[in-house]
Order: structure tokens, then sequence, then C-alpha cells
């Protein structure tokens, strides 16, 4: 599956690598105390085999975000697409549920690691964000599982915006 990032996800996941960066950093001198305290690798060291191992799960933590962003594709958002639903829209949804309750959203979709559902941003790999992909105004979605609800529902687009100052007037 591509990986869709915008120029603000790609900054996150450098901020996200610098972090793991000085977490490695500090692991790597509490293996060298801890190799130090005892003088032997192996043998009963488990604090050192329990670094080790830390060391490891952060560099392929980093190498896996490395490895993200040089294959994502890069979306640029100055101009927010109007016509149908892509990372970047801001688009106006409305819910069906079963009980023909029904409830209207606002979400932005954005690209990878960049999800904020309290500020609703959501995904375009999330169950509703992927679902929302593609869509255009009046069209509706498949069903999705709302785990939560223990219930399936539809999506219909109602609008876009092309801007979040859109949203509020």
């Amino acid at each position: 599956m591509s990986i869709y990032l915008t120029e603000n996800g790609k900054k996150l996941l450098y901020a996200r690598i610098a972090k793991l960066e000085q977490e490695l950093i500090d692991i790597r001198a509490e293996k060298a105390i801890a190799y130090t305290a005892s003088g032997d690798t192996w043998h009963d060291n488990p604090g050192f085999n329990a670094l080790e191992q830390s060391e490891h799960r952060k560099a392929q933590e980093i190498s896996e975000i490395n490895k993200k962003i040089e294959t994502a594709t890069i979306c640029n958002i100055s101009v927010r697409n109007i016509s149908n639903v892509e990372v970047g829209s801001i688009v106006k949804c409305v819910r069906y549920m079963p009980n023909n309750d029904e409830k209207i959203f606002v979400w932005e979709i954005v690209g990878f690691g960049e999800s904020e559902p309290t500020k609703s941003k959501i995904s375009y790999d999330s169950p509703i964000g992927s679902i929302l992909m593609d869509l255009s105004i009046g069209e509706e979605s498949e069903e999705v599982f709302i785990p939560s609800k223990k219930l399936c529902v539809t999506y219909e687009v109602l609008d876009f915006y092309s801007k979040w100052e859109d949203v509020r007037e």
C-alpha cells in the first residue's frame, strides 16, 4: 500500500526520528555502563541483554520510518481538492445508521501519522478515511463496521471546503 505524506506529516516523522535517535544514544550509554559493570556481554548480565534488545528495536523503528519517508508520495495540500476526497480534503459527511439516526461530521483527510481525531483530522488509511477516498458530493460509501457501536454504517459526502474558516461560517 502506498504511503501518502503531507509536508507537515514529513516534519512530524523527522521529529519522531530525532526523538528515537536520542533514545538510542541514551540506550547505548546505558549499555556501555552495563557492560563495564559486569564485564560480560552474555552470561549473568540480563540488564545488558535487555538494553541490547531495546537498542535493536529502536534502530529498527528508525529504519522503518526512514523507509516510509523515502517511498512516500508527498501530497501538496496548498490547493485543496473540492471535487473528490483525497489527502488534504476538508469534507462534510453524514453518517447513516441502521436505526435511521444521522450525524454530520466535518473531517480533514490527512496523511500518514497526522491523525488527530479530536481536531477532526483523520488519516486517509483510517477505517473511515479509506472508505471516503475518491468519493464526490452525493456519493455514499460502502458499509463500515464500527466496533464500539457494534453496527455497520454508511457515509455520504455532502460538501467540500477549501479552508477551515469556510466550515465555521
